[in-house]
């Protein structure tokens, strides 16, 4: 295959003004959490009927009635088990209202996302993008739906459970207690359970879809860190370079995104250098806009859901201890799967913003590795500013205590285990 009938192939164009996490707001759309109308015409407003009554109904009863539930517990381990429940609702409640009144910001940050692919680029960077952007979007999307399969899972076996012991009376499903019931008044037991069923994991879904557009949006900032530093380490060269047909064939695989590049049709062209490295300095400036946004709208949801994740694997741990003590084997069950989706969860924000961490803390080496020293004295001031402002790498923070990162998932860890043993140590 020639050259020419390669680049000819092209497939699955992306947009250059489309989202790289229009997967995971799809999702987020159809569970009422994400107003996919831009216009106020009347769809938006229907759809803002959707999500309120989605908030109203679905959310707020569900946590008034899981808080029922909690008060009206008949033993120890069901009463662990409806508190784990309805910590975890109202940290998703908060994060929900919270991504909903910020969406102004939340397509700022969108917009920002799709920056880098409106100033100039060579063929290589726009080969080296479409790797690390296809990776990043695929990565969002598995991450989305592995979490949206792994919780519908979850609810199966938790509401097995709770049918296992209803007795076939509906006043001992979640939706028979007050105040749900009196929005959902049913007679027929299985009619009532699947529509339990249904809601319970609709409100969960939406849950963790909100987790993974958080989590789609480090990942992709992480690409775009990665996109940053390459352009750094290139931004030396003088001359446009032609990619072999290898390499055109390579990129073939990966999806094809719309944008802005230079033609390379003559060899003679010549490359500003300075001009390269401002570029990335204004890129690098972009990235901090995202990251300052981000902060703006989770800084302080983010706390929370740190100190319910250490509470959660806590309560979690205990339950499965109770087991010994007249415990029930399913409600332990419940519990470990419980504890494995917090650590996971856990997880899932701490390595996100280590993975930030990590990639930020690159840039400097990447203008180390970009030869300043061959250029002249214009590029040499550029890369002392630059250096001046890549000093201190990217953190994510949740309420400008902890840092999302490793060392913090450890830490989490450590004190949980530690939280288990004492209380153990007091029931004994």
């Amino acid at each position: 295959m020639s050259r020419k009938e390669s680049q000819v192939e092209k497939k699955n164009v992306f947009p250059i003004d489309k989202s790289y996490l229009y997967f995971t707001l799809n999702v987020l759309s159809c569970l009422g959490i994400w107003n996919p109308y831009k216009e106020k015409g009347r769809k938006y407003w229907l759809y803002q009927l959707y999500i309120m009554y989605y908030c109203v109904v679905i959310m707020m009863l569900r946590i008034l009635t899981v808080l029922v539930r909690a008060l009206n517990s008949t033993n120890s381990t069901q009463f662990f088990q409806e508190f784990s429940l309805l910590a975890v609702l109202i940290c998703d409640a908060i994060k929900g209202f919270t991504f909903i009144f910020h969406r102004p910001e939340v397509l700022t940050i969108l917009g920002i996302f799709n920056w880098e692919r409106h100033i100039l680029g060579t063929e290589q960077i726009k080969y080296y993008r479409n790797k690390v952007i296809t990776t990043a979007m695929l990565a969002s999307k598995i991450f989305t739906i592995a979490v949206a399969i792994f919780l519908t899972n979850y609810f199966l076996f938790y509401f097995y459970v709770i049918w296992k012991y209803s007795d076939y009376d509906v006043k001992k499903l979640p939706i028979g207690s007050p105040p749900l019931k009196y929005c959902f008044i049913l007679t027929n037991y299985w009619v009532a359970l699947g529509i339990d069923f249904v809601i319970f994991t609709a409100l969960g879904l939406s849950a963790v879809c909100h987790d993974a557009f958080i989590m789609g949006v480090l990942i992709n900032l992480m690409g775009q860190l990665k996109i940053l530093n390459f352009r750094v380490e290139k931004s030396s060269m003088t001359n446009l370079i032609k990619s072999s047909d290898e390499e055109v064939e390579e990129n073939s695989k990966f999806t094809q995104f719309e944008c802005v590049e230079r033609e390379c049709n003559d060899e003679s062209v010549k490359l500003d250098p300075n001009e390269e490295l401002i570029n990335c300095i204004r890129h690098h400036q972009q990235l901090l806009k995202i990251l300052d946004i981000f902060k703006h709208i989770y800084n302080i949801v983010l706390l929370p859901q740190l100190s319910v994740s250490l509470i959660l694997i806590i309560i979690s741990g205990l339950q499965m201890i109770l087991v010994k003590d007249g415990g029930n084997l399913d409600g332990t069950l419940v519990a470990v799967v419980f504890c494995i989706t917090a650590i996971i969860q856990l997880f899932a924000f701490c390595w996100g913003g280590n993975i930030i961490l990590v990639e930020s803390d690159k840039t400097s080496f990447a203008i180390y590795s970009s030869q300043w020293y061959d250029r002249d004295l214009v590029y040499r001031n550029n890369v002392k500013i630059f250096l001046s402002l890549v000093r201190n790498p990217l953190i994510v923070s949740a309420g400008g205590l902890f840092d999302l990162s490793a060392v913090t998932f450890k830490n989490i860890l450590a004190k949980a285990y530690s939280g288990v043993a004492v209380l153990q140590n007091v029931q004994d």
